[in-house]
């Protein structure tokens, strides 16, 4: 028995496969899902989810968004699903340090740097 991984963002279907187990990157910490799991419904957070193929590990960045899992399937909406192998190390850096130099003088600015810098520094753990 196998489950079926479908990720969803804005854009288009970006990934529909099956795999042996699936990691998920969940806002509060790491979701592993076997086949025969209990349904449930959760938030996303940003890092890797890992995909356990046939074919081997398959792993993704994943920008947030919400979970489902239900009768062997796991769908995802997410904002944006990269390959890991896509991420640049240098890039990811670029991106943190651009996160820590946005302003905090409110406390609005000040939850927009934290997100941003939350997930700078979640891609750059992926990336590496």
């Amino acid at each position: 028995m196998s489950l079926r991984c479908i990720v969803v963002t804005p854009e288009k279907t970006e990934l529909d496969c099956e795999a042996n187990a699936i990691n998920l990157p969940m806002f509060d910490g790491s979701l592993g899902v076997l086949p025969g799991r209990a349904p449930m419904i959760g938030r996303l957070g940003f890092g890797t989810l890992l995909l356990e193929t046939a074919a081997g590990p398959q792993k993704y960045f994943v920008d947030g968004g919400f979970a489902q899992v239900e009768d062997n399937v796991v769908n995802l909406l997410t904002e944006r699903a990269l390959p890991v192998d896509m991420l640049d190390v240098g890039e990811s850096e670029k991106v943190l340090l651009e996160a820590l130099e946005l302003p905090s003088n409110t406390p609005e600015l000040a939850a927009i740097k934290a997100t941003a810098v939350l997930r700078a520094r979640c891609q750059l753990r992926s990336a590496r």
